[in-house]
């Protein structure tokens, strides 16, 4: 069989899954458009191929998540879904029917995409012509059927059970390393090939979000994750890709405009202060007042990069803090500083996820008092979380919600946008990371309208350094902000549970 024959029968296998499993697939699609939105950071205007769109029963979805703002190739390899794709009418979308991939030109998407396409027999081939169709500095992003999964491994080793279960005569289970090997023959750098999603495909719909609460730490037990069902298998072309990626103007709300102060606690970030305030200004300088770099003094030379940011651009201020040192205190300052009417709270290594923040302000300029960016919300996405801060981050919440009875996800992550009197009132007394469960739940408690939305999350790569959070050192900083805040709260308050 060639590649496009392969192509082709994978489309219809695929295609007959979804439909087989049609109460829980959409809940999946959703989940994996949300991934390639948030493992990419997408910018609007950026192009996307999907390869092996079927009738586009995951193009809808991809179109909704990324908003309609990318140019979409859906690639389509049977001649009868070609014509369903095209009845759905989706916006910023070109259907295309293929039986060549050599029919496409060269270097012309900034992403290729792709589920349950890659996994057949010719797909170090299929990576080759990937690789051809992307820019340079452009990726790829592919939901595959993972080899050590129990149910896989069975398809796989007894080809009369994958024929059985629906699978193309051509599909394989992929192996992570024999895959991260060939993509790497194929000229493919920055490889990740990570185990995903451990929601059968027969899970009743109801329990879906309960079975979710605990796949957060599932997905990453080390035992466990190798045998999650799927791969994302996440991969670069060589190249410039910030050369590539223009800068995007995400600022859009004018009520906004010139409205928020960004307060970044740091410590020897020289490497990342840079980085972060050309990605803010570029994103959204319309919306910043200022940038407020809350310098603990350390072995670096932090202070001196953010003055010569600061002299290129007076909204970026520079205060320099003496021991002792911390978190805690180091926001309390910045926020006693800030003059906007909101103030963006954040730390240096999110300039990974600048694109994000535009969610957070579109929850307030739709009015509410203020967001918090969720790492383990039902669309975020986590890379390279460290497993034993999942342990310490899901028991800290269960913990909340029990005691509070709401529904509260992540209020302990320093991403948070909220309204300047919020911060500037609030009782702040720990001087470490637990600050950050004070700013979390000391405004729900107080009554305030604030809503978690979904982000990513993604170690730091080498070049930014280390983090100095400890579990152990800071847990029991955490538990006496949150021990203190349930004493003080009022009790006639009306908080409002974040959304979910």
């Amino acid at each position: 069989m060639s590649l496009v024959d392969n192509l082709r029968e994978m489309e219809r296998t695929r295609e007959a899954y979804w439909l087989r499993h049609a109460s829980t697939s959409p809940i999946k699609l959703h989940w994996r458009a949300v991934t390639v939105r948030h493992c990419f950071h997408v910018l609007p205007g950026e192009s996307i191929l999907e390869l092996g769109a079927g009738s586009g029963l995951w193009t809808e979805h991809l179109t909704s998540a990324l908003r309609a703002e990318n140019p979409v190739t859906a690639a389509v390899f049977n001649p009868d879904y070609f014509e369903q794709a095209n009845e759905r009418g989706l916006a910023n979308t070109e259907v295309v029917l293929l039986d060549d991939l050599n029919a496409l030109p060269a270097e012309s998407f900034d992403y290729v995409v792709g589920t349950a396409i890659l996994c057949h027999d010719r797909y170090a081939e299929n990576l080759r012509h990937i690789h051809r169709l992307l820019k340079p500095g452009g990726q790829l992003l592919f939901f595959e059927a993972n080899y050590w999964n129990p149910q896989v491994l069975a398809k796989s080793v007894i080809p009369a059970v994958g024929r059985w279960a629906g699978n193309a005569r051509c599909q394989v289970g992929m192996r992570k390393f024999r895959l991260m090997k060939t993509a790497s023959h194929q000229g493919f750098t920055d490889i990740e090939v990570v185990p995903y999603d451990i929601v059968h495909a027969r899970t009743p719909q109801r329990l879906i979000p309960a079975i979710q609460e605990t796949a957060f730490v599932l997905e990453h037990l080390p035992a466990v994750r190798e045998v999650c069902g799927t791969l994302y298998i996440w991969a670069s072309k060589r190249g410039d890709a910030g050369h590539r990626r223009r800068g995007v103007n995400l600022a859009n709300h004018a009520r906004l405009h010139g409205s928020t102060s960004v307060v970044v606690p740091c410590r020897n970030e020289e490497m990342n202060v840079p980085r972060l305030v050309s990605g803010l200004r570029e994103a959204y300088d319309r919306y910043i007042a200022e940038i407020i770099i809350v310098n603990d003094p350390g072995e670096d030379g932090t202070a001196a990069v953010t003055r010569r940011l600061a002299a290129e651009d007076p909204r970026v201020r520079l205060i320099e803090r003496r021991p002792p040192g911390g978190v805690g205190l180091a926001l309390k300052d910045g926020y006693a500083a800030a003059k906007g009417e909101y103030i963006l709270s954040m730390d240096c290594d999110f300039q990974l996820i600048i694109p994000e923040l535009r969610d957070l302000f579109d929850v307030v300029a739709d009015g509410h008092a203020g967001a918090i960016g969720s790492r383990f919300s039902h669309d975020s996405v986590l890379i390279n979380y460290p497993f034993a801060k999942i342990i310490a981050n899901r028991a800290f919440h269960l913990l909340l919600r029990v005691l509070l009875r709401r529904r509260i996800r992540d209020v302990s992550n320093n991403l948070k946008l909220y309204r300047a009197e919020i911060l500037k009132e609030l009782d702040m007394r720990r001087p470490d990371f637990g600050a950050n469960a004070e700013t979390g739940l000391g405004p729900l408690l107080a009554g305030y309208d604030i809503q978690e939305v979904p982000i990513s999350w993604i170690n730091r790569t080498d070049d930014m350094g280390a983090s100095d959070f400890r579990i152990l050192r800071f847990a029991p900083s955490y538990l006496r902000a949150v021990v203190r805040l349930l004493r003080t709260a009022p009790r006639n308050g009306k908080a409002c549970g974040p959304s979910t």
